[in-house]
């Protein structure tokens, strides 16, 4: 009986639709910091779909002169970054 009552309940919840849900709507997202009295620069660019699947970067200037930036993917395989470092990698140019 159990068993029965196990298998009833996994079907209607996947023949049930998810009440509640909405798919994701797409969007397009940007900022940037550039402060040269303080030497402070970051910024980050992101866009989702209509799947849920967010690409972007982010960056900032880190105090030893280089450029970190971050490219992520983040879908239903999880996030994923790939992290780069420009030596003298100043973001605004002069």
């Amino acid at each position: 009986m159990k068993l029965f009552v196990t298998v009833c309940l996994i079907a209607s919840c996947l023949a049930a639709p998810q009440q509640g849900y909405e798919a994701p709507a797409p969007y397009d997202f940007n900022y940037k910091v550039e402060n040269p009295p303080t030497n402070t620069y970051f910024g980050q660019n992101e866009v989702g779909d209509i799947t849920g699947r967010v690409t972007g970067s982010y960056y900032v200037y880190l105090p030893d002169g280089r450029l970190m930036t971050v490219e992520y993917v983040s879908d239903q395989n999880g996030y994923v970054p790939r992290i780069s470092f420009t030596q003298n990698g100043h973001p605004v140019q002069g």
